[in-house]
């Protein structure tokens, strides 16, 4: 259902959003990052990323669909189309705002956005639980900027569902910032000679060591208990003794929360592959990393991430306080040096030949063996009130949410973490046309007990 404004409500539309216009925007040509994600795109492994999100009470629908529309209007880039130029270089242009999917079905499945649009969603209400499915796609916007427009999408409708009146309470954006979205690259100020030598350490083994893959031998037996599954994803809610747990673990050990995560990640993927014949490939896990400067938190939802990658070979794991050591200093390293600025600035130089980078991914040979991302705490950050650390929006309290990054084709695992309400959740996310429902539970099931033995023989 989608609510189409006559003439009166669309001039109280923009009365209530009180933001600048974007109509002078478009067109934008694409930046490296999000031509690699144009490129990646296909119908089997698409480069969108679901959110999903749950809630109980009573939706005023009409009120959704009006801050729906509001919130599209102050992050265009979700509503903006592809076109491509003579040479098959693509632009942004202005779109159409995407209708909203009701549905009585369950929301398990990835609604699967297409790469002409930025984001698809479907809302399935059953009585008094509502359920929606945020399909973004990689090519618009990353994980932040997702979550930006999710809270500006229930901040207006708590507003609108409230019968307030008046301007929506929102922090000011400044859309015009969206021209310079990739001002973050490496060279903008001239070239350095460390610049150079940390390009080449991080975009030579990508091209020319090749990373382990995750095996598909025959799953163990699993205990599904406290497990919400869908057909790719599984998400696993660790108790809140657990999450305080590891937290008291690492300030214990004097490293960051994540140092645990991709530290045991490291150990999980390690166990698997062992015994097969992907076990002498180094295990290198991609991290999504965030490239905002300062200024660029006042841009609407956009792409400003990249890639970072962490490499251990076999015997690097098994000694689990060095391995962590290890992973804290080198995920210090990430943010100091902005290690992701190396990833963009090599498709940068190789979008100077476009044919290039489309052979490049278009080779047998994946960039990394797994994905791990960190989603922090986005549903705590809404700025909306809240009971028992549970966001209430309106009549609805939100239960919980998940996510995860897109798989690619031989990165065949995606995890990610995120904190609501005082628990940790572990989304994963696997290849369905390599492993069976009993693997892809498995390998959720490996890593939450790698959690286990942390809290039990380091707390």
């Amino acid at each position: 259902m989608s609510v189409k404004p006559d003439v009166t409500t669309e001039f109280d539309l923009r009365h209530l959003a009180n933001d600048d216009a974007t109509d002078q925007l478009f067109p934008l040509p694409f930046t490296p990052f999000e031509f690699y994600y144009y490129l990646e795109d296909r119908p089997e492994y698409a480069s969108a990323f679901p959110v999903r999100l749950e809630a109980h009470g009573l939706l005023d629908r009409e009120a959704f669909a009006r801050a729906f529309q509001l919130t599209h209007a102050r992050h265009p880039f979700l509503s903006a189309q592809i076109e491509c130029d003579r040479r098959g270089w693509p632009t942004w242009t202005a779109g159409e705002i995407p209708r909203i999917q009701w549905t009585t079905e369950p929301c398990g499945m990835s609604v699967g956005a297409a790469a002409s649009g930025g984001m698809q969603m479907r809302i399935n209400q059953m009585h008094d639980k509502i359920d929606w499915l945020f399909d973004f796609h990689h090519c618009a916007v990353d994980g932040m900027g997702a979550f930006l427009f999710i809270s500006d999408l229930f901040v207006a409708y708590a507003h609108l569902a409230s019968g307030a009146r008046g301007p929506l309470p929102w922090r000011k954006l400044e859309p015009e910032r969206l021209r310079n979205r990739d001002g973050h690259q490496l060279f903008k100020r001239g070239v350095k000679l460390v610049d150079l030598v940390r390009l080449a350490r991080v975009t030579l083994p990508l091209n020319y060591r090749r990373a382990a893959i995750v095996s598909d031998h025959a799953a163990p037996a699993v205990n599904t208990s406290g497990v919400n599954a869908g057909p790719n994803d599984l998400v696993h809610h660790l108790t809140e003794f657990e999450t305080a747990e590891l937290s008291r673990v690492a300030s214990k050990l004097e490293v960051m929360l994540n140092d645990l995560f991709v530290r045991d990640y490291f150990l999980m993927l390690t166990a698997w592959n062992r015994g097969t014949s992907e076990a002498r490939r180094q295990i290198r896990i991609l991290v999504p990393t965030n490239l905002r400067r300062r200024e660029d938190y006042r841009m609407p939802a956009t792409n400003v991430f990249s890639f970072s990658f962490l490499s251990r070979w076999a015997r690097d794991c098994q000694d689990r306080a060095a391995l962590l050591a290890s992973v804290h200093d080198e995920m210090a390293e990430i943010k100091q040096q902005k290690r992701g600025r190396y990833f963009e600035a090599g498709l940068r130089l190789f979008c100077i030949w476009p044919n290039l980078l489309r052979w490049s991914l278009s080779r047998d040979w994946p960039f990394a063996t797994a994905i791990f991302s960190n989603l922090g705490t986005g549903l705590d950050n809404v700025p909306l009130p809240d009971s028992d650390g549970h966001k209430i929006c309106g009549d609805l309290v939100f239960e919980r949410g998940s996510g995860a990054a897109p798989i690619r084709p031989d990165t065949r695992v995606s995890f990610a973490v995120h904190a609501y309400a005082g628990r940790l959740a572990v989304c994963a996310r696997s290849d369905p046309r390599v492993f069976s429902a009993a693997q892809q539970q498995a390998i959720l099931d490996a890593y939450i007990e790698q959690l286990r033995t942390t809290i039990r023989t380091e707390s």
